[in-house]
């Protein structure tokens, strides 16, 4: 039985997820640990946890009642006190936990990143334990194909499907990126990744415009072996990008991304092309130890860790008394 049955009555604090379509039968199953254990938890606590469909007359009614704390999966809307925002991060393993958003909408992209106050030893550690399990095993997001050796590149291109928002938050397009990182590349190999939904009107693009020119690879190859053959990796703000960081790859953003601290971000196509001329000298020093510890370890959250309920409890009590005190 999951610890967050569907939603039958509500005590009058109870700890409540709303989620999406997709997400409602994964909950409702216990399908996710990071669930149970936060469901576990509230009833440890003395709060009673329901599931309730988002977007349905009933969700939006219990919204109104701020004696509750919701957690959103799938929605990206509303923000607000009292509500907090989950979804599997980047890497598998880590959760978002977050007031205000998931990915290109979480808090994370308004913190500061301070390496000088994160303990080198400990960041290394965690660092080579999250990276080590993910490139051995060739864990993504998504199923990768067999590892490989791959010819050198110039660069790699994750591809995404993004301009089709209605609220856009790519700075670039596309086609453009294709365009100059090709360009900039001199001739030099250019890996294209499409990504898995990418949308058949898109992929015919760029197909044709890598039949027309001559250094752009479209490859089904694992993202980390693209990553492990380029010097750099440029994409708007998919996850393939995160997980470059793990190779210590520099990176060049096209879009809104709550892991830009770690990125040269491009807003404009000119800036596209000086990051491509000079993204390998800008990132030479950058910690990627220190940022994967700090985005991961102290921001999300891990089911895996003994100290996960408490450190995801912690969130809802600062939900449930922002909540309150509107």
């Amino acid at each position: 039985m999951s610890s967050f049955p569907p939603l039958s009555d509500t005590s009058p604090r109870s700890l409540i997820v709303h989620a999406a379509e997709s997400w409602y039968q994964d909950v409702a199953s216990g399908r996710f640990d990071f669930f149970e254990k936060l469901g576990a938890k509230a009833h440890a606590e003395g709060m009673a946890t329901a599931l309730v469909a988002a977007d349905s007359p009933t969700s939006a009614k219990l919204f109104l009642d701020q004696s509750h704390v919701h957690i959103l999966i799938g929605p990206r809307l509303p923000i607000r006190p009292g509500i907090l925002h989950a979804h599997p991060g980047y890497l598998r393993g880590f959760w978002y936990l977050d007031p205000v958003g998931v990915n290109m909408g979480s808090s994370l992209c308004q913190r500061s990143f301070q390496p000088d106050q994160i303990d080198a030893k400990t960041a290394r550690f965690f660092f080579n334990g999250v990276t080590g399990w993910n490139l051995r095993r060739n864990i993504s997001k998504f199923p990768q194909n067999p590892r490989s050796n791959l010819p050198a590149a110039f660069a790699t291109v994750f591809l995404q499907d993004i301009e089709r928002f209605a609220s856009p938050v790519h700075y670039i397009d596309s086609l453009k990126i294709l365009k100059l990182v090709a360009r900039e590349a001199d001739g030099a190999r250019v890996y294209v990744k499409l990504h898995p939904a990418q949308r058949t009107e898109t992929t015919a693009q760029i197909q044709a415009m890598a039949r027309k020119t001559a250094n752009l690879v479209i490859s089904d190859a694992s993202i980390h072996d693209l990553t492990a053959a380029s010097q750099m990796v440029v994409t708007q703000n998919s996850a393939a990008g995160f997980e470059a960081l793990m190779q210590k790859k520099p990176v060049i953003t096209c879009a809104e991304c709550d892991y830009h601290h770690a990125t040269v971000v491009a807003k404009r196509p000119a800036l596209l092309v000086q990051a491509l001329r000079n993204v390998p000298m800008l990132q030479v020093e950058f910690d990627y130890e220190k940022y994967l510890y700090w985005f991961l370890a102290l921001n999300l959250l891990e089911p895996a860790k003994l100290e996960f309920a408490d450190l995801a409890w912690a969130r809802v009590k600062t939900a449930l008394t922002n909540g309150q005190s509107l």
